[in-house]
């Protein structure tokens, strides 16, 4: 009996190597494999999140080894730039990155010039990175456009002052597309009630401007002010956009007319009546004078 099943085991043995594709259980070490190196783009941004036409903008690209035991090695990339922009130092995009070791990133930043004929909605960046063991290419789309037909290149607003100080706001924009831009007007509200509606006029494509202007807060206490240009479009409907706000406290001041806020209120109210003053006087000097007339004729 016993030999029997000696000589089977045998038998199955031999049966088990003889079948083709048969698969056994070994120990797997997945160090033993070996992969190559792979650059990845694994992020991009963009100045303002769009190009804007007529503007400069810098694209910023993060570049990863994924590998997590190989590295890249003489690692390059090459950008195909879409119309209407160009690098800022020539019109060749190509960087020498170097080597990266497994999983380390790589930033890389690239100043453009953009210009005003853009007109398409997305421009698309074709960025090939290539290393010692392979190369791939990554499109790049990105938002084009200007959204508004200003550019706010600068803005001055105070934060705090003072009951019946002379504050000042100062913007500096830049009219950006093709066209001129009519009916252009600087615009300061306070609480969301406009104070000061300073004329510009027509703008012409490209131009930068410099605006400043005064005004005064009587209240004390906090107050929100909001600077925005309004200009007019094709049809003449006017339109607002929003260069910004700033929240400000107002300390109490003195009165320019001295005393109090109530002082000064009131007396505006309690101002003499000079006209009303003049008449007075002047049927005063008729009945002077009517008065000399009857007595010389007694």
């Amino acid at each position: 009996m016993k030999i029997r099943i000696k000589a089977f085991t045998i038998l199955l043995l031999v049966l088990m190597l003889a079948i083709p594709n048969t698969v056994y259980a070994v120990d797997f070490n997945p160090d033993a494999w070996v992969e190559s190196a792979h650059v990845i783009v694994e992020s991009y941004s963009i100045t303002n999140e769009r190009i804007i036409p007529g503007e400069p903008f810098v694209l910023t690209l993060v570049l990863t080894n994924a590998s997590s035991r190989m590295t890249a090695r003489d690692t390059l990339v090459e950008i195909t730039n879409p119309g209407g922009v160009a690098p800022e130092y020539g019109k060749v995009a190509e960087f020498f990155v170097g080597d990266l070791a497994p999983g380390e990133s790589y930033t890389l930043e690239l100043k453009y010039n953009s210009w005003t004929s853009i007109n398409a909605d997305t421009l698309d960046f074709y960025v090939t990175v290539a290393s010692a063991d392979r190369s791939h290419t990554t499109t790049l789309r990105i938002p084009a456009g200007a959204e508004e037909p200003f550019a706010v290149l600068s803005l001055e607003i105070p934060s705090s002052g003072k009951q019946w100080e002379s504050l000042s706001t100062s913007l500096t924009f830049k009219v950006l597309g093709e066209k001129n831009v009519k009916d252009v007007a600087y615009v300061v509200s306070v609480d969301g009630e406009e104070v000061v509606d300073s004329s510009i006029g027509i703008m012409k494509p490209g131009a930068t401007k410099t605006s400043a202007v005064a005004f005064t807060i009587q209240e004390a206490g906090q107050h929100t002010i909001e600077v925005s240009l309004r200009y007019a479009d094709e049809a003449g409907q006017l339109h607002y956009m929003e260069a910004g706000k700033q929240t400000i406290t107002i300390e109490k001041g003195e009165n320019p007319q001295g005393g109090s806020d109530d002082y000064f209120i009131r007396g505006n109210a309690s101002e003499p009546n000079y006209a009303g003053m003049g008449a007075l006087a002047a049927v005063i000097v008729i009945l002077f004078f009517t008065f000399v007339i009857i007595m010389k004729k007694k």
